[in-house]
């Protein structure tokens, strides 16, 4: 697990945020400068458009940070999933924050919690069996599925017989497609975290469906499906609880006037303490 200090909090908030953002951008423009010095703009154009994405991900990651961070309860980000739009130097970034305890941890799933996971998705009779006893085989390394360990073979798979490693270790196993994984993994986890429990307030509707047994049709699941779609109740409260310990993930996405297009995912865990206060326990 690696750590980074992301500043000093207090009545100003997260110094580190506008500095970081000067950095990058005159990092932008330096690289920028360079290459029109040496003659290549053109040949370096894509390095360049690319280097200015990112660096308005590292901003807008800063800023979500910094807005989670708030200890003003009234201006602190909450974890509901819902897009903040922000600009960075004329660059187009969306930040959604993601409660890693309102997901399926899924190296803690038995059996009937897969079956109603690959369920919920939509997978049906003997494509769902084999999905269940699939998921269990990879994790356990057993023999539920006849000539389980041949079939990897033949795809130069060798199955896990331990934890899931990634949630893309999923589509190894037999019946699973990239349909229905794309369907599954917002639901799921890695990093629930050692201690705490399932938060239903924030969770996916699939995680709800898995999680409380209530079904994906449930009300509890419509109504998390309104939410995460914008259609936000009338009062709302801003959250008082303290985020210290709790995994989260912070998704960017950045658009530039050209059509490019820069995607960042990091799960961050706040410590609590002054010289170290956010963990980046992954990042892609």
């Amino acid at each position: 697990m690696s750590a980074a200090r992301t500043g000093r909090r207090g009545e100003d908030g997260f110094a580190l945020v506008p500095a970081l953002i000067g950095v990058l951008l005159f990092a932008y423009i330096a690289y920028a400068v360079l290459a029109a010095d040496l003659g290549v703009q053109a040949g370096l154009d894509a390095q360049v458009r690319t280097a200015r994405l990112e660096a308005a991900a590292d901003a807008a990651l800063a800023t979500a940070i910094h807005g989670l961070a708030a200890e003003d309860v009234a201006r602190r980000w909450s974890l509901d999933g819902r897009p903040h739009r922000l600009e960075v130097a004329g660059v187009e970034a969306v930040a959604v924050v993601e409660d890693e305890r309102g997901k399926i941890p899924l190296n803690r799933m038995d059996e009937e919690s897969f079956r109603r996971l690959f369920e919920a998705a939509g997978a049906r009779g003997a494509r769902l069996d084999h999905l269940v006893n699939g998921a269990t085989d990879w994790r356990t390394g057993g023999g539920r599925i006849a000539g389980g360990s041949l079939a990897y073979a033949q795809k130069g798979v060798r199955a896990r017989g331990g934890p899931f490693r990634t949630v893309g270790e999923l589509m190894e196993i037999d019946g699973m497609s990239a349909d229905l994984l794309a369907r599954i993994s917002p639901a799921v986890t890695l990093f629930f975290g050692e201690t705490g429990g399932f938060v239903a307030g924030n969770a996916h509707p699939l995680a709800l469906a898995v999680m409380t047994a209530q079904g994906a049709d449930s009300p509890d699941a419509i109504a998390r499906n309104r939410a995460l779609a914008g259609q936000r109740t009338a009062v709302e409260v801003a959250s008082a609880q303290s985020y210290v310990g709790r995994p989260l993930t912070i998704r960017v996405l950045v658009r530039d006037g050209r059509g490019g297009v820069f995607r960042r995912a990091t799960v961050i865990e706040f410590t609590g303490r002054r010289a170290d206060p956010v963990w980046v326990r992954a990042a892609e």
